[in-house]
């Protein structure tokens, strides 16, 4: 798991041709260059983990991956400034991070989209983006994602609060207990 700060000064890889097209049809500026940046980090992560070509795919859902190198799961999220590159051999993976921001009813947000368990427990704003994370990392694992939303979860999880840095709150989700959660600071070296 690597923790990426999306700023100046790191040397960012050149985008995919599919990775200018995406970006280009993003409607900031400055969303255009985190998504180019939280992907160049993606390709140079997943470069040191594997020697396939990264030729990616989607599955129905929209979750990415490696046809060369099925055993290789990852998954990646963005928010601001922040972005967080999870991967797993042999075992799915979901990560969330968000940027801790101010929100009209976060309690009616909660009812809306937490499972009713979840929904019941959110205790102000900080306490709902980190359930949130965990939430989401843990759809993102499945491979539902987002549209997996008030489902209670199943099955034994390793769920890990990851420390982004003041602002943010971030998560890992694994669908298998008991799983060592190792975090990295990328640093544009790797």
């Amino acid at each position: 798991m690597w923790l990426v700060p999306l700023r100046d000064g790191i040397g960012w890889p050149p985008p995919s041709a599919g990775e200018r097209a995406r970006a280009k049809r993003l409607r900031h500026e400055a969303d255009r260059t985190r998504y180019l940046r939280s992907h160049g980090a993606l390709r140079m992560i997943l470069r040191k983990l594997t020697r396939a070509r990264l030729d990616f795919a989607v599955t129905e859902n929209g979750k990415p991956y490696l046809p060369a190198e099925p055993r290789l799961k990852f998954n990646l999220a963005h928010s601001d400034e922040m972005a967080l590159v999870g991967a797993a051999f042999d075992v799915e993976i979901g990560v969330d991070v968000e940027r801790i921001r101010e929100l009209v009813d976060y309690g009616a947000l909660a009812e809306r989209f937490f499972p009713p368990s979840e929904a019941a427990l959110v205790n102000g704003q900080p306490d709902f983006f980190r359930r949130w994370t965990r939430l989401e990392a843990e759809l993102k694992a499945t491979g539902v994602g987002l549209y997996g939303m008030g489902i209670e979860p199943t099955g034994e999880w390793t769920i890990a609060e990851i420390d982004a840095g003041p602002g943010y709150a971030a998560a890992v989700a694994l669908p298998r207990a008991g799983m060592k959660v190792v975090v990295h600071e990328f640093g544009g070296a790797e």
